[in-house]
């Protein structure tokens, strides 16, 4: 049997009448009986009664209809989804980030995603930024969003978030907003910073704040993820830089001071393997370069 005789099958078993379903399929009746004998002969069953007055589904062909019915639907949402999954418009994405992006830029872009592209299923991940890098290499991420990432050569780039950082203290420090003047204050506290090999760029970028200012940080604990600094700095352990969105988030008893007239800053890039051929990135770029250009 083919698609097309299952398809004759449930026309004739919706009308129950030979000379409507063939009008209906732009066929002509004995063809119809044709198809349907054949149909018969292969199952060996009867699928229909059929009289000089009237056509009815035996037992067995109201089985056959009910599961012949949910097939064929089947088959034509497959072909549809298919379509889409071709176009981008469905289809899966797999999405890394470091953990300040889920309170800033990234919910966002998702919504604008799905508003465009209902059908795209988006699968989350809250990694370090070198695993990022290292999933998206291996195909196991389509898209990442890192901190000031190093170019490659394979790897496409869009800056999508940038914003000042914030000094971060304990609440009882005796530095505040008022009397800051400048970082080379707090040349002899203990700094907690990012490991190096977490990302190069971004370990050095909070480095030169310190340097800028003549000295050189004693690290005291390193760690990558700026819930665990704010609880490290709430408990005495040290001091560090942060991206200013975290003030938004934590519960942690600490003194945020906006470092606004540095030129260093925490930047957000999303980056894709340039060779990767799933059809949704592509949608998912074009949402985030329209909305990184708005004004």
């Amino acid at each position: 049997m083919d698609i097309r005789q299952l398809r004759y099958f449930l026309t004739l078993a919706d009308e129950l009448h030979f000379g409507r379903a063939s009008e209906k399929l732009f066929i002509v009746q004995p063809a119809l009986t044709k198809q349907i004998q054949g149909l018969e002969n292969e199952l060996n069953v009867t699928l229909f009664k059929r009289n000089k007055r009237k056509v009815e589904l035996t037992g067995a062909g109201r089985y056959f209809r009910e599961e012949v019915k949910q097939i064929v639907e089947k088959l034509d949402r497959v072909k549809a989804q298919t379509r889409l999954v071709q176009e981008g418009d469905k289809g899966e994405l797999r999405i890394g980030y470091v953990g300040s992006c889920i309170h800033t830029f990234l919910p966002d872009m998702l919504i604008h995603l799905h508003e465009r592209n209902p059908h795209i299923q988006t699968y989350l991940n809250e990694m370090t930024t070198s695993s990022q890098r290292v999933a998206i290499e291996s195909g196991e991420l389509d898209i990442a969003f890192l901190r000031n990432p190093l170019p490659h050569t394979d790897l496409g780039q869009h800056l999508v978030y940038s914003e000042p950082f914030s000094l971060i203290l304990p609440h009882n420090h005796s530095i505040n907003e008022i009397n800051f003047k400048g970082i080379e204050q707090l040349k002899y506290e203990k700094f907690i910073l990012p490991p190096k090999n977490d990302g190069e760029l971004y370990y050095q970028l909070q480095l030169s704040i310190c340097e800028q200012a003549g000295f050189s940080p004693r690290i005291a604990h390193e760690t990558v993820h700026g819930h665990t600094v704010l609880n490290l700095v709430d408990h005495g352990l040290g001091i560090t830089f942060l991206p200013s969105s975290f003030q938004k988030v934590t519960t942690a008893k600490v003194k945020f001071i906006p470092l606004e007239h540095i030129a260093q800053k925490a930047e957000i890039t999303a980056v894709w393997n340039l060779h990767n051929p799933n059809p949704s990135l592509g949608k998912f770029l074009n949402v985030v370069r329209k909305m990184n250009d708005r004004p």
